[in-house]
């Protein structure tokens, strides 16, 4: 009977660690980046830019937040998918001159 009790005890203990630890992490992905790209995006549902991986939404896509910082992302995204016209990371839309570089990467 004592095995079960302690076996019970460290089992809700590591479940209770382990929710602690990833719910920062869940919490994170509500923040993230959309992208609406100069041209239209061609057919298809997702694409995959460097460690980001984009869902088409409407005229755009939409992404978690990467552990890249936001010009990077930009970057790789224009990279794969072309000109970009606007791009949002975390709420905050990039101004004239990071769209600028982040074009310079643009196929």
């Amino acid at each position: 009977m004592n095995r079960i009790v302690a076996f019970a005890a460290a089992f809700t203990t590591s479940a209770l660690l382990f929710l602690a630890t990833t719910t920062p992490a869940l919490a994170q992905g509500s923040a993230g980046y959309t992208l609406v790209p100069v041209a239209a995006p061609a057919s298809g549902q997702a694409l995959v830019s460097s460690d980001v991986i984009w869902k088409r939404a409407g005229e755009g896509y939409v992404a978690p937040k990467a552990n890249s910082r936001a010009a990077i992302v930009c970057a790789q995204a224009a990279k794969k998918i072309g000109k970009v016209a606007s791009f949002t990371a975390d709420g905050q839309s990039f101004d004239e001159a990071a769209l600028a570089k982040c074009n310079e990467k643009a196929k």
